[in-house]
């Protein structure tokens, strides 16, 4: 077989991906098991590849759309310790590489099985655990330095959820640069869903802020803008937090800076999601750093004007489809609002900007460019097997 044999070659049904998803924890819904579940859906539709997902779910808490595919679920037990969990790897999916024929490794985590010289691609969602090191604890972070450089080096292929989040990793670990690729993410929630009315009635009109506030998320400057807005003798609009507070960090700040401006609406369901962004005035969100920030284009899908952080990858997800201000500056937050909120005319235009950027990201975009780079460590294995029939992989995989 020829080089050019090789480039030529193109996926059959019978090429396996074995999908990775042993970090994750068992039956609970995060960020990166959502991900994952949407991204697996659309690979499978395509037909390029078949899937063999290794999971620590039972088949029974998986998406529907999950279970009635074509997809081999191998649900196995979950080790909570991510040293003991990455350590089980090395011996689980070696076994079910072999087991399954897989021509490539898909780990939707940046840390996993760093052992085998079969292709490798791993997804980094964000640099968290070095760009706000504080907000985890010391043993987390040393096992973060040890394990992520090990899978980053032992990987083919690296997706990174953004543009910016390729740079952060690229900045810190050069000698990845030829294997990143960025993959945007996309709404999770359905833009077709009717919606349905929250339990708790929400006072229009009103601005959403959605997200487990974390450090990150530097909600005091919220509540200053709110409270500016009020010391200012100018209207104060409703605004709902959706979702947790785990740190306290919001109830911190509305008892240092004074009042309780933002009222607590908890955890929706998709379906009351959707019906609260569809109903909402504005959707705000105050961002030091994010990986790539889902909330803001599921906003947009649904036509909800945004008012964000001007951070870097929120310059790139939201694009024209939203208004910008300096996330140290609470006056222009509260003066973005002011103005959103008396001016229907403004409302409507970038509600339609919203959608308008929002039709950029779509999961069919993301996994025809995900096949990409599973086509491309295939041919980079088969062109390494050609020029030297006799290489053997470590640790270290093709570069």
């Amino acid at each position: 077989m020829s080089q050019r044999d090789a480039f030529s070659a193109v996926p059959a049904m019978s090429e396996t991906i074995l999908v990775n998803h042993l970090l994750e924890p068992p039956n609970l819904i995060s960020g990166i098991s959502r991900y994952l579940f949407s991204l697996l859906q659309e690979l499978e539709r395509s037909s390029r590849y078949r899937y063999v997902l290794a999971t620590t779910w039972s088949a029974d808490k998986l998406p529907d759309a999950l279970r009635n595919s074509s997809i081999e679920i191998r649900t196995l037990p979950y080790q909570p310790k991510m040293p003991v969990n990455v350590v089980s790897q090395i011996a689980t999916v070696s076994r079910l590489m072999c087991e399954t024929g897989a021509a490539v490794e898909f780990n939707c985590n940046p840390v996993g099985c760093f052992w085998g010289g079969w292709p490798r691609v791993i997804t980094v969602h964000d640099l968290y655990m070095e760009v706000i090191p504080s907000f985890y604890s010391r043993r987390h972070r040393l096992w973060w330095k040890l394990l992520f450089p090990l899978s980053l080096r032992a990987a083919s292929g690296v997706i990174c959820v953004s543009q910016s989040t390729r740079d952060e990793v690229q900045a810190r670990y050069p000698f990845a640069k030829d294997k990143l690729a960025v993959v945007h993410e996309a709404p999770i929630i359905d833009a077709d869903e009717s919606g349905q009315p929250a339990e708790r009635r929400f006072e229009a009109p009103y601005a959403l802020y959605v997200g487990n506030i974390s450090p990150n998320k530097n909600v005091t400057v919220l509540v200053e803008a709110l409270q500016l807005l009020k010391a200012q003798g100018l209207a104060v609009p409703a605004v709902y937090h959706v979702g947790r507070d785990p740190a306290g960090l919001l109830a911190e700040a509305e008892q240092r800076i004074g009042g309780n401006l933002i009222r607590k609406a908890g955890v929706l369901s998709d379906a009351e999601l959707v019906g609260a962004y569809r109903r909402a005035t504005c959707f705000i969100n105050t961002s030091l750093n994010e990986g790539f920030c889902l909330p803001v284009v599921e906003a947009q899908s649904l036509g909800a004007p945004v008012i964000c952080s001007d951070i870097p990858v929120l310059r790139e997800v939201a694009g024209g489809g939203a208004m910008f201000f300096a996330p140290n500056d609470p006056q222009a937050l509260a003066d973005r609002i002011s103005a959103l909120f008396a001016d229907a005319g403004l409302q409507q235009r970038m509600a339609q900007a919203s959608r308008d950027n929002a039709a950029r990201f779509s999961w069919r975009k993301a996994a025809s460019e995900t096949e990409a780079i599973f086509d491309k460590v295939r041919i980079r294995r088969a062109q390494v097997k050609i020029a030297d029939p006799t290489r053997q992989i470590g640790i270290v995989s093709d570069r």
